[in-house]
């Protein structure tokens, strides 16, 4: 949003300089980006106006003119711009003037006769593009006046970026309304008659969608001057606003939105066939819109209709079939307010956006349309001539059902803000905000927000606003006092800060993504599970809130694959989101930890062959995250919609399901165009923080025995299910197992292999002996004899 001093100053008497309105205005929570020049300084350009102007006698295209600069006589100028004429009043730079393009003028002679300075364009000042011509100022524009001065130059343009709930900001209104409060100064509003309607001319407005429009205005203004041209004030203000002039009508709507922050539009009455109707499209309706471009509209975009079709899509532009041209006489001026619902997404979904589309979106006030209109109508009938009919206002359902209340407590207001604020000091803050406030106790009040201020919901709303007021940088600091409870030995350790520090020394890159992602991957992912999707996604491939982090993972993956990258290993925590009408809103939301690992299992080394990642890789990996944490780790084959049929495992911890892993299906082969596919793994995060309880135990000093068992089981008997069985037998002694060799092949039965087992033994107080250790390992074979149907390799 950009806004000239000048015109800010206009509303608000202040003697603030620019930089501290600046720092007002930022530490109230409008930020000030930066202050631009409103335009060149024009040293030696003056208003003139041309007395005489005949053809040049050596030059069909050029014209000599006699030019009042206000010096003692007239000065001789050779011109060549195509609308120069007697009485025309434009822009002189005299000799020794340095134009914005480094021009200097100097006294000459073109074809034989002398040229005393240069009439000048708008794109010559720098002010414009337009170079078709001379810049035509006011008639009454006094010769000899600098132009700086005429058009109020040096000037300043404050460019603020507001943030998306502050919409109310959007116009000179907004932002001097908080200079006002800022300042505590009173807020100048210009005049704002009604227009006295001349003609009996009333366009019908027919509201059919009522839900998605507050109120439609619409006002007949005839017999205007066609073609009539902008004053230059309002040109340059709107040139300083970014916004480049097109016709009277348009200007005044674009002058009116800047002003009040209500979007408006023109209509040639000629061109509109019978009523004004605000209605929902019908599903492949087409409009032509103002930059020529054929839409096809969806069943739920609302448009402005006449009998014939869609003239504008509501809130966002206008048509070209009722546009305001130049030959136009007979216009329709409308104001309306759509509710940011109505229009929320349609941009993105046409690809357009606009002004006023950016003001609707963040909500325009509701009270504005009628005060708008009567100030374009009266700017046109000012510098354009012509009749206004009535107003002819439609309305539809309230933004608000009832006078929305908020109960604000001085107590409350004190424990956010760390310090107490007076009572009748809040009282005054928020009464210069346009807020109504009623006493309802003893510092206590009911708060009524203005109908501007859709961002005022909750009590916390009001007491930003007191903070802000007051200022951020007034509010007291100090050390905040916490309490620390004592930690309960059974869970108050979090290990939780292990899962970052183990997967970066495995690899893993954090991968930080969107939590909404592509309706179609996701699908695939989940096997078409219900999924929450987005009322108004940011894109067309970002429509869903994801059931699983690999769909924000694997376009990550992707990318980097498809840029040579050997090894990708990634990681993500986040939330998924599941319908659940139990949960708050209807949406469940799980803290998730999800991974993602392909390529090389190591680096490449020229002293060995690289190996392809594998299944047990990455099981290696979810091993590690979940050391430290309380309870048994165990992995069972299953099947999952996404994963590899045989290469896919449940995690399971104290024997409830925690997550999955495994390579991704080879159903993806095509999506990812035969790229070799990676492994993937996903867990509950509070799985991953359960917390063991820590107890200290003093280490051994005495040795440790191992005994080596060579097993043969079915082939379909997991080693897990062994490591289970041994473990069962509950032994003090037993330290560790590990899996140190796995055969298949000569000497074995088909469909049977051998597993060998190295089980390390330890006593705390005393030496093993070897009768000890025997019974044990009795007790181990015949534990495996009976849950695995294990024996000893040879016998």
């Amino acid at each position: 949003m950009k806004i000239s001093e000048q015109w800010l100053r206009e509303w608000v008497d202040t003697s603030a300089s620019i930089d501290d309105l600046a720092q007002q205005l930022t530490m109230a929570g409008l930020e000030v980006d930066d202050m631009l020049d409103g335009g060149p300084l024009l040293d030696g350009v003056v208003v003139g106006r041309i007395l005489e102007c005949k053809p040049h006698p050596e030059a069909d295209r050029l014209k000599l003119c006699r030019v009042d600069a206000g010096e003692a006589a007239p000065l001789a100028i050779v011109c060549g711009a195509p609308n120069a004429r007697a009485g025309l009043v434009v822009p002189v730079a005299r000799v020794g003037a340095t134009l914005p393009n480094g021009l200097t003028i100097e006294a000459a002679e073109i074809r034989g006769q002398a040229s005393a300075g240069m009439l000048c364009s708008a794109s010559e000042l720098g002010l414009s593009t337009d170079a078709s011509g001379l810049w035509p100022l006011s008639d009454d524009a006094e010769p000899g006046t600098p132009v700086a001065d005429y058009l109020g130059l040096p000037d300043r343009i404050l460019d603020i970026d507001l943030t998306p709930n502050r919409g109310d900001c959007l116009s000179v209104r907004g932002v001097a309304r908080e200079v006002a409060v800022a300042e505590d100064v009173a807020l100048k509003t210009p005049d704002v008659a009604p227009v006295t309607a001349t003609i009996e001319t009333r366009p019908v407005v027919r509201i059919e969608a009522p839900e998605r429009c507050v109120a439609y205005a619409a006002r007949a203004i005839e017999d205007t001057s066609a073609g009539a041209s902008t004053p230059v004030w309002m040109a340059e203000r709107l040139r300083r606003s970014g916004i480049r002039r097109i016709s009277l009508p348009v200007d005044i709507g674009n002058y009116v939105m800047l002003e009040f922050g209500q979007p408006m539009h023109a209509f040639d009455a000629d061109k509109l066939d019978g009523a004004i109707h605000v209605r929902l499209a019908t599903a492949d309706e087409r409009i032509v819109t103002l930059d020529g471009e054929e839409v096809t509209l969806s069943a739920d975009t609302l448009v402005i209709a006449d009998e014939t079709g869609p003239v504008a899509i509501a809130g966002m532009i206008g048509g070209e079939r009722t546009a305001v041209d130049a030959n136009t006489r007979n216009l329709v001026f409308e104001s309306a307010c759509f509710t940011p619902a109505a229009v929320a997404g349609q941009g993105r979904r046409y690809k357009i956006h606009t002004d006023s589309l950016h003001r609707f979106e963040r909500g325009v006030d509701p009270a504005l349309h009628r005060l708008a209109l009567e100030r374009a109508t009266q700017l046109l009938v000012t510098h354009g001539g012509g009749g206004a009919g009535p107003l002819s206002v439609a309305e539809g359902t309230p933004v608000w059902s009832e006078q929305r209340r908020i109960a604000l407590d001085g107590a409350h207001v004190e424990r956010l803000l760390g310090q107490p604020i007076e009572p009748a000091w809040i009282e005054k803050a928020l009464t210069a905000l346009g807020i109504e406030i009623q006493a309802s106790g003893e510092n206590r009040w009911t708060a009524m927000p203005p109908s501007w201020r859709y961002d005022l919901e909750i009590e916390a709303d009001l007491i930003e606003e007191v903070a802000r007021v007051y200022g951020y940088d007034r509010l007291q600091s100090g050390d905040p006092g916490v309490a620390l409870p004592p930690v309960p030995a059974d869970g108050g350790f979090d290990p939780a800060g292990h899962v970052a520090p183990a997967l970066q020394a495995r690899g893993y890159s954090e991968a930080i993504t969107y939590s909404f992602v592509e309706a179609g991957l996701h699908a695939e992912l989940t096997g078409g599970e219900p999924a929450v999707v987005l009322d108004n996604p940011i894109s067309d491939q970002l429509a869903e809130m994801r059931r699983t982090l690999w769909a924000s993972l694997l376009p990550s993956w992707h990318h980097n694959a498809r840029r040579q990258q050997s090894s990708i290993r990634l990681y993500e925590r986040g939330l998924r989101f599941i319908p659940n009408e139990q949960a708050e809103n209807g949406i469940g939301q799980y803290d998730t930890l999800a991974g993602l690992a392909s390529g090389l299992a190591d680096d490449t080394h020229w002293d060995r062959a690289g190996r392809a990642l594998d299944f047990f890789d990455v099981k290696g990996d979810v091993e590690a995250l979940f050391a430290g944490t309380a309870g048994r780790l165990a992995f069972e084959a299953a099947t999952h919609p996404a994963l590899h049929p045989g290469r896919t495992a449940r995690i399971l911890l104290d024997g409830t399901a925690v997550g999955w892993m495994g390579q991704l299906s080879p159903a993806f082969s095509k999506r990812y165009k035969n790229i070799a596919l990676p492994y993937v793994f996903e867990v509950d995060y509070e799985a991953v923080r359960k917390a063991p309880v820590i107890r200290f135990e003093a280490l051994s000093e005495q040795p440790t025995v191992r005994r080596d068992l060579a097993l043969v089981v079915a082939e379909a008997v997991p080693v897990a299910a062994l490591v289970d069985a041994i473990e069962s037998v509950d032994s003090p002694e037993l330290r560790s197992i590990q899996v140190f060799d796995v055969f298949r092949g000569e000497g074995l039965e088909t469909g049977f292999k051998s597993v060998a087992l190295g089980l390390i033994f330890q006593d705390k107080a005393s030496t093993l002996t070897d009768d000890r250790v025997e019974r044990i390992i009795d007790r181990v074979l015949a534990g495996l004899q009976e849950r695995c149907d294990a024996r000893i390799r040879g016998e």
